[in-house]
């Protein structure tokens, strides 16, 4: 047997599982003389090779251990979404015949077939991985038991702590029964028959045992099942079992034009995502077997569509683990409330004073939600406008939209039902807010709504003053947390205007027009970007420095990279902090021998997106919702916003970005033939690790920073000295 190892097994203490006996139910050369992929990284072995920087943190002996395994399970969900996102787009190219190549000049097979290499290494260094962190952990007081060759007391345990199974039969060549996507699933192979055990309840299947020699235990349910196959199965002669998952192709199809709503499209596809195509099978196995190809072919799948792996499925519910003493996992961070705010006081008033930057998850999130139950008290506020994109189950800041709309202040939002996984959440809460008497707009078709803005109008003096909130990073209070994202709070005039223009486009469902300060998405954005970047190149050539910074997850978009290299010939420095996906090769020379690129790896997940160009002395600096990747140049509503004060400007340029770059703890560089290595610090140099630095600066109220006189509150006198 390919899971089952051992048929000496205690029978007599396993309750055999009841039986379901019911029916089935060629390259382009271009600038240069370089081809398409000596100019262009494959974007999708480029996100890969982000993946597995990702698994270099679980590999990494000086994490805690916790964090280890933490590590390795977002290595697990970061795939399954890659493989129900971007390789279901890919197969269907491929099944299609599509002839049109990728920017690197791959088509869809070939694309499918690197895949397919790069993940089965990836997936069999995981596999070493998790056994060393899970080894760690078991010196450490936890132990994960993922194998029952011997019959031992944890059975029944096991036996009585069993969740909900579903159990069915059928005969070969039979099809299985509908199977759910990232459930888990045990394969049992009889004679002329198989039966597939279904653990209902994802987070079933980690069992808590009882603590042994000091030691926590936990069991993989579906493991046990698998090596107790015969027992649970006593009548049959049992040839092979394993565990095995699904994934299935995640995107949704809606007609924007149709007569019937998009709201019902969606809620019929998300439901329908049950029966969508099947674009991976998944086989915890330490060999291939008869059962899984036949599995795979039952399925619909060929042989490059089946991975198998001697590696527990489905890493995620091992996150849940809890600590069981002091330093397996990193410290919890402490958001900080900067100074302004510490005091009892109106938000309005500090914001009308100055702009405020908040970068999170150093300050704390509670500030935005702050000034939103705010704004729902103030009998001043007359309007509120919001854009939601992400948010949880039980969002405060749902809360306070429903609240002001209950004070008798006008409310709109723009909530985005397409926001892909999402959907039903979104669904519900723009519900909610209908109900509770909020404007919500009517979606716009084929675009996605992807910014992250916030207007409050209040009556001051007889005039409307616009006080914005805008931000990097969804209004998440729980992702807040997780991932580094800046926002602005701001009464600037010039940008309060435009803020409120855009929300009137959303709201009249047209084209948004007429910015002269903020850069929208499909409107401006694309264009200014490589206006922006171009004028670079052209000062440069003229004598004057050229610097380009640009901070964001993903770099793809063809035009924007051209620019890049050209600015890069021209002798503009360009440096760039690309967290994942990146098509820019660096460092070749004739081409991008000025451009670095750096990724930074560490505890919390780098999310915003910033763009500086020094523009002959000007220093423009723009955050921003948008990567430089086309969906969000056209195919979404993005928004990228100035920040026109001089202080916050020169402290995003030179200590959010400058100690980013200089990170030599967690960030890598990228090389010219795609790979990466560590940054290291040189001699003498200092230990930098980016993450640390900003939650200690936090912390210390931003001394010696240009934020400190902004953010920290005045200093105590010192005291007097008597003569």
């Amino acid at each position: 047997m390919a899971r089952t190892r051992s048929r000496a097994m205690a029978r007599s203490r396993i309750q055999p599982l009841r039986i379901d006996e019911g029916p089935a139910v060629r390259p382009r050369v271009q600038g240069g003389g370089l081809s398409d992929s000596e100019r262009f990284f494959n974007r999708d072995l480029s996100w890969l090779a982000f993946n597995d920087r990702v698994l270099s943190e679980a590999a990494d002996a000086t994490v805690p251990p916790l964090e280890r395994l933490r590590f390795t399970t977002i290595v697990s969900s970061n795939l399954d979404e890659f493989f129900m996102v971007r390789v279901a787009e890919i197969a269907k190219l491929a099944r299609r015949g599509a002839r049109r190549r990728f920017a690197d000049g791959m088509t869809a097979r070939q694309a499918l077939a690197q895949i397919r290499e790069h993940a089965l290494r990836q997936k069999s260094r995981q596999a070493d991985v998790l056994q060393d962190v899970l080894a760690a952990l078991k010196a450490d007081g936890i132990q994960v038991l993922t194998q029952f060759l011997r019959p031992s007391s944890a059975d029944g345990e096991i036996q009585e702590r069993l969740p909900a199974l579903r159990t069915a039969v059928r005969r070969h060549p039979e099809p299985p029964p509908p199977l759910v996507s990232e459930r888990l699933h045990v394969f049992v192979r009889f004679p002329r028959e198989y039966a597939i055990v279904t653990i209902v309840d994802r987070e079933g299947r980690l069992i808590a045992l009882s603590t042994k020699d000091g030691v926590k235990r936990w069991a993989l349910l579906e493991r046990w099942i698998a090596d107790r196959a015969e027992a649970l199965f006593p009548d049959r002669e049992v040839i092979e079992a394993f565990p095995f998952k699904i994934i299935r192709d995640a995107d949704l199809r809606w007609r924007p034009d149709d007569e019937e709503s998009l709201e019902n499209q969606i809620l019929e596809a998300v439901h329908g995502r049950i029966r969508a195509k099947v674009v991976r099978l998944e086989v915890d196995s330490p060999a291939y077997s008869e059962g899984a190809l036949f599995l795979a072919t039952a399925l619909g799948l060929d042989s490059s569509a089946l991975y198998r792996f001697d590696l527990p499925l489905d890493l995620r519910t091992l996150a849940r683990l809890e600590p069981t003493k002091p330093g397996q996992r990193y410290p919890p961070i402490e958001p900080q409330v900067p100074g302004p705010f510490r005091k009892a006081g109106s938000a309005f008033a500090i914001v009308r004073r100055k702009d405020i930057l908040l970068h999170h998850p150093y300050d704390s999130f509670d500030i935005v939600v702050k000034f939103l139950e705010g704004a729902a008290k103030d009998p001043s506020v007359r309007r509120l406008y919001h854009t939601l994109y992400r948010t949880s189950q039980d969002s405060p800041i749902m809360a306070s939209l429903k609240a002001a709309a209950a004070a008798g202040k006008k409310v709109t939002a723009y909530v985005e039902i397409k926001a892909r996984f999402d959907e039903l959440n979104n669904l519900r809460w723009a519900d909610e807010l209908r109900r509770a008497g909020v404007r919500v707009v009517r979606h716009l078709g084929r675009y996605k709504v992807h910014s992250k803005v916030t207007a409050v109008v209040r009556e001051e003096d007889g005039a409307e003053v616009v006080y914005s909130h805008l931000g990097t990073g969804n209004y998440h209070p729980v992702t807040a947390r997780q991932y580094t994202d800046l926002g602005l709070l701001t009464a600037d005039p010039g940008l309060g205007r435009e803020v409120l223009s855009y929300f009137d486009a959303l709201s009249k469902g047209r084209r948004p027009a007429g910015f002269s300060e903020l850069l929208v998405a499909p409107v401006n954005l694309h264009d200014e970007m490589l206006r922006l970047i171009r004028d670079e190149a052209r000062l440069q050539r003229a004598g004057v420095r050229g610097h380009i910074v640009a901070k964001l997850n993903s770099l793809v978009d063809s035009e924007i990279v051209d620019a890049l290299y050209d600015a890069s010939r021209a002798g503009v420095k360009v440096d760039l902090l690309v967290r994942g996906i990146c098509s820019l090769r660096p460092g070749i020379a004739g081409m991008s021998e000025n451009i670095r690129v750096v990724s930074v790896i560490d505890r919390f997940l780098e999310h915003s997106r910033i763009y500086y160009f020094r523009a002959g002395g000007a220093r423009r600096l723009y955050l921003s919702s948008a990567d430089w990747m086309p969906r969000n140049f056209y195919s979404r509503y993005e928004v990228a916003f100035p920040v026109k004060d001089p202080t916050l400007k020169r402290y995003i340029r030179d200590t959010i970005l400058g100690k980013g770059l200089a990170d030599n703890q967690k960030a890598w560089l990228l090389r010219p033939d795609g790979s990466y290595a560590r940054a290291v610090p040189g001699p003498g140099a200092s230990l930098i690790r980016s993450q640390t630095f900003f939650e200690a600066l936090s912390r210390s109220g931003y001394r010696d920073t240009a934020l400190e006189e902004r953010v920290s509150p005045a200093p105590p006198l010192p005291p007097r000295v008597s003569a």
